[in-house]
């Protein structure tokens, strides 16, 4: 409304009426739209090399070409109006400045007063709007920062709350183990203690990053797998198979072992008779399928999801966003798990997944 009251105010020197009021609806039009160009085109280049990253130069440097772009379209359109209109249709300042801009060269257009002066003073709605849209886009995308920010912070915290009760509750229970076995089985002793500091060794010193490799997060859960292996020995049905080969491919830690513990606590600790558990990796090319089976013990309900399950739900949505496939089901007498996820490659140095 503005712009259009402005070029209202200009039309005046236009004698025919009918004449004023197409002058003032397309100028309008042309004038509102180059607004909006130059409006979202500096609001995204703010927001490119200002807010997420500063580039001071970047950003000076564009806002000059932004204006070199905007001065051809204005020159345009008053070559365009004065073939089209015709000089007597359009206001005064037309026809004073016609000659000179039609004799303008290219390399001038930025610089001279009479486009920068007379045909771009619409652009100082556009700054007035922006000055008030660069403070409502720049609280909302900080704010958008800090609640990612907290979610992820919130994420850590409760992984690292999953870690330390994981190494505990699994520590006493292997130590009652090697305790048992120099007892009854001294020969099992140093096996079990160099699988139990290879574990320690991985969950204390190198799970610190987002994502590990793949290689690592086998080793740690063959070992797992292996200890449990010892300890329920005479009451367990142990299947543990990976296809395929990890390579250099990466993984967030610790996304395994959780489904893997359940499968030993609602499946074998849980149940008074014998039972198994069926664990499979099979790597194709950059996708991980993970599948766990276990028996489900006689009128025993199925588990509901504690912290460890929501944490692994969390952080599955965190990495692979809609990239990866989660099902868990249950039957009569078995629970199931299939993951289905994207293995990355460890990125080269300036690039960014």
């Amino acid at each position: 409304m503005l712009i259009y009251s402005g070029f209202q105010y200009i039309a005046r020197t236009i004698p025919d009426p009918p004449a004023q009021r197409l002058y003032s609806n397309l100028s309008t039009l042309f004038f509102g739209g180059l607004t909006i160009l130059a409006y979202v085109i500096i609001t995204r280049l703010t927001r490119q090399f200002v807010l997420l990253r500063f580039r001071f130069g970047l950003f000076i440097s564009s806002l000059f070409l932004i204006h070199v772009l905007i001065s051809a379209l204005v020159r345009w359109h008053f070559l365009f109006f004065t073939s089209s209109l015709t000089l007597p249709n359009l206001p005064r300042i037309y026809a004073i400045n016609a000659d000179h801009i039609a004799r303008l060269p290219l390399w001038q257009v930025p610089f001279d007063p009479v486009i920068v002066g007379l045909f771009s003073f619409s652009l100082l709605y556009n700054y007035l709007l922006y000055a008030v849209g660069f403070k409502v886009f720049k609280d909302l995308f900080m704010l958008k920062i800090r609640q990612e920010k907290l979610e992820k912070e919130n994420l850590q915290l409760e992984f690292n709350f999953l870690k330390a009760q994981v190494n505990p509750h699994f520590l006493f229970n292997t130590l009652n183990n090697i305790y048992s076995f120099s007892i009854k089985s001294p020969d099992k002793v140093p096996h079990t203690i160099l699988k139990l500091a290879d574990m320690m060794r991985y969950s204390l010193y190198e799970t610190e990053a987002e994502f590990v490799p793949l290689a690592k997060e086998l080793s740690f859960l063959d070992s797992y797998v292996q200890l449990q292996r010892i300890r329920h020995e005479q009451d367990i049905e142990l299947s543990y198979t990976v296809v395929g080969q990890p390579g250099t491919l990466l993984i967030p830690p610790f996304l395994l072992i959780v489904f893997v513990e359940n499968a030993f606590k609602h499946g074998l600790q849980a149940s008074t008779q014998a039972g198994w558990v069926r664990i499979s990796l099979t790597i194709d090319h950059q996708s991980l399928l993970f599948t766990v089976e276990n028996n489900r013990p006689p009128n025993r309900p199925a588990p509901m999801g504690g912290i460890g399950l929501k944490n692994v739900r969390k952080r599955l949505n965190l990495f692979y966003a809609n990239h990866y496939q989660l099902q868990v089901g249950e039957e009569a007498n078995e629970f199931r798990v299939n993951l289905t996820i994207p293995l990355y490659e460890p990125a080269l140095p300036g690039r960014h997944r």
